[in-house]
C-alpha cells in the first residue's frame, strides 16, 4: 500500500492532487498545529484585473489559540463568506469550464459543517471525484492509531505509515530535509519524493500566473489535459 499524509488544504494547487492520485491511500493530517497565513484555509485564483495577476480566496475563522490544532478549529459563519468566494469567481465566466467547475466549488463548499478540518475534508472528497481520483481519504483524527509523540516532525510520516501497515511512503520534494531514509528502511518502507513539475496552460487575457488553486486549472483545461497533468507532470525520486 502506498501512502500520503498531508494537511487538509483549501482548493489546492494541481500538485496536491498528483501526489494523491499516486497513493493508495490519503491521510488528511489534522491533528496539527494550524499555521496562519498558510494554505490550510487560503488559497489564490487570478484577479479581476489581469495587472494584478492573482487574489485570495479566504474562508474566515473563528477565534483561535495560538497553538490551537487544525481539527479544534471552526469555521465563522457570522458573514456570508460563501456568497462573497463566489463573486472573487465570476470574472471567470469566459473560462471555457466555468460552469461545469462552478457546480463543483458549489458541491465543495455546501457542507454546513462548521470544523474546518471536516468542511476541507469533504471538499477534498468532492474534488478527488471530480478529477476521478479513486484514493482512500481518511481523517486522522477519526483513527486510533495510537502514537502519541514523536522526536521530530518528519517522524509523523514514518509512524503513521507503520500504524497502517503501508510499504511505501510518498512526500512532496519540498518536505525532504525532514527526513531520515535511515529510519525508512529500517522499518522496511519504501520513501519516495514527488517533484511536481506543472505545465503552463492558457489563462485567457492574462500572463501565466503557475501554482494557483486547482479551481483555476478546472476552469481553462479541458478533462483529457487535466488529467494528463496529474498522471504524468511530475518526477518520482526514491531516497
Amino acid at each position: 500500500m502506498k501512502l500520503a499524509v498531508m494537511q487538509p488544504y483549501f482548493f489546492p494547487y494541481p500538485g496536491y492532487f498528483q501526489l494523491m492520485a499516486h497513493a493508495d491511500t490519503w491521510v488528511v493530517f489534522d491533528h496539527c498545529q494550524f499555521v496562519n497565513k498558510g494554505w490550510v484555509n487560503r488559497n489564490r485564483v487570478l484577479h479581476p484585473n489581469p495587472e494584478k495577476g492573482w487574489q485570495y480566496i479566504t474562508v474566515p475563522l473563528s477565534k483561535r489559540g495560538r497553538f490551537d490544532f487544525i481539527d479544534d478549529i471552526e469555521i465563522d459563519d457570522s458573514s456570508d463568506w460563501r456568497k462573497s468566494l463566489t463573486g472573487k469567481l465570476v470574472h471567470y465566466r469566459r473560462a471555457p469550464n466555468y460552469r461545469k467547475t462552478m457546480s463543483v466549488f458549489e458541491s465543495a463548499i455546501g457542507t454546513p459543517n462548521a470544523v474546518l478540518s471536516r468542511f476541507l475534508t469533504h471538499s477534498l472528497r468532492v474534488l478527488a471525484d471530480h478529477l476521478g481520483i479513486n484514493t482512500k481519504i481518511v481523517v486522522y483524527s477519526e483513527l486510533d492509531l495510537g502514537i502519541d509523540q514523536v522526536a521530530h516532525s518528519g517522524e509523523w510520516a514514518l509512524k503513521i505509515a507503520k500504524a497502517m501497515g503501508a510499504e511505501h511512503y510518498i512526500n512532496p520534494m519540498g518536505g525532504q530535509a525532514l527526513f531520515d531514509p535511515a529510519q525508512f528502511r529500517e522499518a522496511g518502507i519504501g520513501l519516495s519524493f514527488m517533484e511536481s513539475i506543472i505545465r503552463p496552460y492558457g489563462q485567457n487575457g492574462y500572463d501565466y500566473v503557475p501554482n494557483l488553486s486547482i479551481l483555476d486549472a478546472l476552469m481553462w483545461c479541458d478533462e483529457e489535459t487535466l488529467r494528463d497533468i496529474l498522471l504524468n507532470d511530475f518526477t518520482l525520486h526514491p531516497a
